[in-house]
């Protein structure tokens, strides 16, 4: 189920036409103003400017068009992280900017901060008691990473080990998202340094061959 979720976000045949952008555009606008319980299609066409017979006849149920607007969102933010990472040389850069990418995406998400603060009984569950697929989703993700950085010598660890330090990295975002009250300097400006020095740069070095 989890690794379906993001071979589905990467590989979503999402229509690309001038037209299903816009209806894409206006769900994500009308998601960011009225949550969920109040998404309409008719909203949404009236948005685009078109009939709700043209929007039905891209995303024929609402769910449909909800899924294509989550496979957009979730493709966006992968596609986003992956170049952030792709970027970096050392591994410690890896974790500190990827890290660094995904709180400051995750935590500014209208959509995500729209439901955690108007429709929390249907965003929480699936974030907390319910998060199994997320984090088995964020430990695949993660997972990757880390045996991509083995497998070119610049990482050492056991492979039995690598889902465990996925699974703390996916937890500890997912915390930092939902509880934004904390003492880690992640809103101060140098708080990349500060982090790497006393948090992260320590875990990686340990993990260096």
């Amino acid at each position: 189920m989890a690794d379906d979720l993001l071979r589905r976000a990467y590989a979503a045949d999402l229509p690309t036409d001038e037209t299903a952008e816009r209806i894409l555009g206006a769900a994500i606008q009308q998601a960011e103003d009225f949550g969920l319980r109040r998404f309409t299609i008719d909203e949404v066409a009236r948005r685009v400017g078109i009939s709700r017979v043209t929007v039905y006849r891209y995303f024929p149920k609402k769910d449909q068009l909800l899924n294509a607007l989550l496979m957009r969102e979730l493709r966006r933010f992968l596609t986003k992280v992956d170049a952030v990472i792709a970027a970096q040389r050392t591994p410690e850069d890896k974790l500190v900017e990827g890290l660094v990418f995904c709180l400051d995406f995750l935590r500014n998400h209208r959509v995500l901060n729209r439901l955690l603060r108007t429709e929390p009984e249907l965003i929480l569950p699936l974030l907390t008691t319910k998060a199994g697929n997320v984090l088995a989703a964020a430990r695949g993700w993660i997972a990757g990473h880390i045996r991509t950085e083995i497998a070119a010598g610049r990482l050492s660890m056991p492979d039995e080990d690598v889902e465990g330090i996925a699974e703390l990295i996916a937890r500890n975002v997912l915390s930092l998202v939902l509880t934004q009250d904390t003492t880690l300097p992640i809103d101060s400006p140098d708080w990349r340094q500060r982090v790497s020095d006393l948090y992260l740069g320590p875990i990686v070095r340990a993990l260096r061959p």
